[in-house]
């Protein structure tokens, strides 16, 4: 087992295992090993230590640990290991549980991918890379408009909207035709008196 500390301060205790994929973890392991004094007795193998991992917080380090357990027996996609590999290749070979565990808000997976770079986690890198890079590329008039949409009233909201509108129509309307009967009673009145005069 090994105890991570986060950079919250919080300590994950895990299996190994599950962080093999990471070249930091192992390397730091590695040096850490516990050495032997001259009766054969170790040292350095205190429960108490803790490898520090200052640069990740306690939710990300959780959710690579969550991806690391689904892969933990899988073998590394060879795309994994090009400097860039095709986007196509990628997509074919990208497992859909990745693809549901990258379902999530893009903040979420800068913060992933920045966990998963700190962790030297190449295979997850690339896939946090490949989802954002897809991102980027959706058209421009939908991420531009798309605080508008979300703020578009639903059915009900719309409908209640449309029947306040119908009744300030109505209520126009009513004092429309008022005003139209009082203007026509007004030149009634006073055309027949215009004329009067002007006969006189």
């Amino acid at each position: 087992m090994v105890r991570l500390e986060t950079s919250d301060g919080r300590i994950i205790r895990v299996d190994f295992g599950l962080l093999e994929r990471s070249a930091v973890i192992r390397e730091m392991c590695r040096v850490s090993q516990p050495e032997s004094d001259d009766s054969g007795k170790e040292y350095g193998n205190d429960e108490d230590y803790i490898l520090p991992l200052h640069g990740i917080r306690s939710n990300v380090l959780l959710k690579v640990l969550l991806w690391a357990e689904f892969h933990k027996d899988h073998e590394e996609p060879a795309w994994v290991q090009k400097i860039s590999p095709a986007p196509e290749e990628v997509e074919l070979q990208t497992h859909d549980w990745d693809k549901e565990f990258l379902r999530d808000e893009i903040g979420s997976i800068y913060d992933l991918l920045e966990g998963a770079d700190y962790l030297d986690i190449r295979w997850l890198f690339k896939l946090c890379a490949q989802k954002i890079a897809l991102h980027s590329k959706r058209p421009m008039g939908y991420l531009r408009f798309r605080r508008y949409l979300q703020k578009m009233p639903s059915l009900v909201e719309f409908q209640g909207l449309a029947a306040n509108c119908q009744n300030l129509d109505d209520e126009i309307g009513n004092s429309y035709h008022t005003a139209a009967k009082i203007n026509g009673k007004l030149h009634g009145n006073f055309y027949p008196l215009a004329a009067r005069q002007a006969a006189k």
